[in-house]
């Protein structure tokens, strides 16, 4: 059975890595934004509307990226697997 090095995974995990990197950097972003709104709220009933309003803005964000992700990884554990299915297609 052939060994898949890193030679063929690379690309795909630095793609990987690198959607991570963004999703984190997008994420914390956003947090530090909602932070920020939610210290010069004037009420609780505005931080709460504040903290609502933060999810409702960004769950597609968080959707949008878990299915970028998804696809990235999806495409890493494929080319790993490959010799495997390679030997099994030769039994």
């Amino acid at each position: 059975m052939r060994k898949v090095g890193s030679a063929e995974t690379a690309p795909a995990t630095v793609a990987v890595n690198a959607k991570l990197a963004d999703i984190a950097r997008t994420n914390m972003n956003a947090g530090l934004d909602l932070v920020s709104d939610l210290a010069s709220a004037k009420s609780p009933m505005e931080a709460m509307r504040l903290g609502l309003a933060y999810w409702y803005d960004n769950i597609g964000v968080f959707q949008a990226q878990a299915q970028d992700l998804r696809t990235l990884s999806v495409n890493l554990v494929t080319i790993a697997n490959e010799p495997i299915r390679e030997s099994i297609r030769r039994t």
